[in-house]
C-alpha cells in the first residue's frame, strides 16, 4: 500500500478535469485509490477533510489552491 501526503491529495484534485468541485472530488478519489488500495469511498472522505483543512489555512499557504466559487 503507498501512502499519500495531503499536499499529494491537494494536486490530484488541482488536476482533475474541469467540472464541479463534487466531479474533481471524485476523479482524485478514484486516482487516490487505484494508488493506494483504499476505497474510493475512504479516500472521498480523507480528501474532503483535507480541502476543507486547506481552505482554513491563511491564502496563499498551499500554491495554487483556492476552494472559491467551484473552481
Amino acid at each position: 500500500m503507498v501512502k499519500i501526503t495531503k499536499v499529494e491529495m491537494i494536486e490530484w484534485f488541482k488536476s482533475a478535469p474541469e467540472g464541479s468541485r463534487h466531479e474533481r472530488m471524485l476523479w482524485a478519489a478514484r486516482k487516490i485509490a487505484h494508488l493506494t488500495g483504499v476505497t474510493e469511498g475512504g479516500v472521498y472522505q480523507v480528501l474532503l477533510g483535507v480541502l476543507i483543512e486547506a481552505e482554513r489555512l491563511p491564502r496563499g499557504s498551499i500554491p495554487g489552491f483556492s476552494m472559491t466559487a467551484d473552481e
